[in-house]
């Protein structure tokens, strides 16, 4: 009896020590490759780190890769070929390679994830965790968005605009006039919840209602759910112009892309070259042109508790470079505004200070910039069977990359019952229309920035507006655009891994 006890002791302690020595094998190896690992061309997954993930799976055992609790599964998605690098940017502006398993980012505190891609040839072929990445090495810079749903607040179900013409001087009606929408009294903090495709199921807009949360749509991809996707953290830029007039290049060139601060956005581009361009930059990626939708999901993060939660600062770079804010001040509620010349301190700052962070939408560098000023920002967002033929797209090409644009039914200027829930448009209501500064009438909405919707001759949606159209500006700014090449309209890519 004895003999059999020492036995079974004999085996269980086998047992033990056998999975002892299979566990820190599988932590040594990993500490190996994650120590010697080539950043650039595989950093994410080789060969022999997806045989690691293997073991870890099967044994029940798990990395300790950083997962932000208030995303609830949400959190950045990254290829197996290494391309997209986690990045963590000081305040100053200096990138450094994130580890993983690290706080890198932290949505409740406002610090969104970003990533690059670094240019074909840099420097260093071998960056790795806690590398200070060279500015010359990163091509591009993107900001990841995490799936959430939102509680509706409005159905957007406007079909005219609130004419104050005639009250918009008078002090007895200020509280109630034109006055107010300039200040806060307009919006609200949009009320967020994070979570994974499990978590946050597609939902049909007839399942919609004012007080009920709703999985917002841009995380959906034609038939493909997403956990949430890149951004670019900059209008797209045109590699190697030096001036304003040698970034306005119309073709279709998916290698002169560059994502990056203080670099000319790239304008006078009919919308299928921007679409193509965007489309072709990173196929294995599913890079494409923003659509609306994304852009309204980025619009509502920025104003939930996870954003700046208010109006974000313009960049008012008149030589259209990226990254740029105006210096709090001006006087942003005259109309038109001329700023002069975006080098002038006193009046434009870039991105990694103080006066810049506030033209992000967190309100700190971790956040997306050039979304309110610097050029018009074409989306791939369109009203069928219109007039306009100049944006160079057959009927053909709508149907071969449906899910790459959102479409909008036979609408008017003032169709705001046409939106698409989510994309930032008419739940932006109620609309107002008055005499500006300048002596136009216009329609105003939330923070007073403006809001025409797409009709016959007017079909593409552009957002964000320009350098010089002061309050007029920001993210939810909204407005029908044609598609040919137009020296102010640019556009912004995505990535949806």
């Amino acid at each position: 009896m004895k003999k059999i006890i020492k036995n079974n002791y004999k085996f269980i302690l086998g047992v033990l020590l056998g999975l002892v020595i299979s566990i820190t094998t599988v932590y040594a190896v990993d500490a190996y490759i994650e120590s010697n690992k080539v950043a650039y061309n595989n950093h994410n997954k080789s060969n022999v780190e997806e045989a690691i993930d293997e073991l870890y799976e099967k044994s029940g055992i798990h990395k300790d890769k950083w997962i932000d609790p208030i995303l609830n599964g949400a959190d950045p998605v990254f290829d197996k070929t290494g391309k997209l690098i986690p990045v963590e940017i000081k305040d100053n502006g200096d990138v450094y390679y994130a580890n993983l398993n690290s706080e890198w980012y932290n949505y409740s505190e406002k610090r969104w994830a970003n990533a690059v891609i670094l240019v074909d040839s840099p420097s260093n072929t071998n960056y790795k965790v806690g590398d200070h990445i060279l500015e010359s090495d990163i091509e591009s810079y993107f900001v990841w968005i995490p799936r959430y749903q939102y509680k509706i607040w409005n159905l957007g179900q406007y079909t005219d605009t609130i004419d104050l013409s005639n009250m918009q001087n008078s002090e007895v009606d200020k509280d109630t006039s034109y006055y107010k929408i300039y200040g806060e009294g307009h919006t609200r903090i949009i009320d967020i919840k994070f979570g994974n495709v499990e978590k946050t199921p597609k939902m049909a807009e007839s399942e919609a209602a004012i007080g009920k949360f709703y999985t917002h749509p841009a995380f959906t991809l034609g038939d493909k759910d997403l956990n949430g996707f890149w951004i670019g953290k900059f209008e797209t830029g045109y590699k190697g112009a030096d001036s304003t007039t040698s970034a306005q290049v119309n073709n279709e060139e998916k290698d002169s892309v560059i994502i990056k601060p203080d670099v000319y956005s790239w304008r006078r581009i009919k919308v299928r070259n921007m679409f193509m361009t965007s489309y072709n930059y990173e196929r294995d990626l599913d890079s494409h042109m923003l659509k609306n939708t994304e852009w309204g999901a980025v619009a509502y993060l920025s104003h939930s508790a996870y954003g700046s939660g208010k109006k974000i600062n313009i960049n008012n770079a008149s030589d259209y470079k990226t990254g740029y804010s105006a210096v709090p001040g001006l006087e942003l509620n005259k109309l038109p505004i001329d700023y002069g010349q975006s080098t002038d301190e006193t009046i434009t700052q870039p991105w990694n200070n103080p006066i810049g962070y506030l033209a992000s939408t967190t309100g700190n560098i971790s956040g997306v910039y050039d979304i309110s000023g610097g050029c018009y920002e074409n989306l791939a967002a369109y009203r069928p069977n219109s007039a306009e033929t100049g944006s160079g797209f057959s009927e053909a090409d709508f149907i071969t990359y449906a899910k790459y644009f959102n479409f909008y039914n036979e609408s008017t200027e003032k169709s705001y019952n046409k939106r698409i829930l989510g994309d930032a448009t008419g739940e932006m209501g109620p609309f107002y229309s008055f005499t500006d500064s300048d002596g136009r009438s216009r329609v105003h909405q939330w923070h007073g920035e403006l809001g025409d919707f797409v009709y016959t001759d007017l079909p593409w949606f552009s957002r964000g507006c320009n350098y010089s159209c002061g309050l007029l500006a920001g993210s939810l700014y909204f407005a029908h655009v044609v598609g040919y090449e137009k020296n102010e309209m640019g556009f912004r890519l995505a990535l949806a891994i």
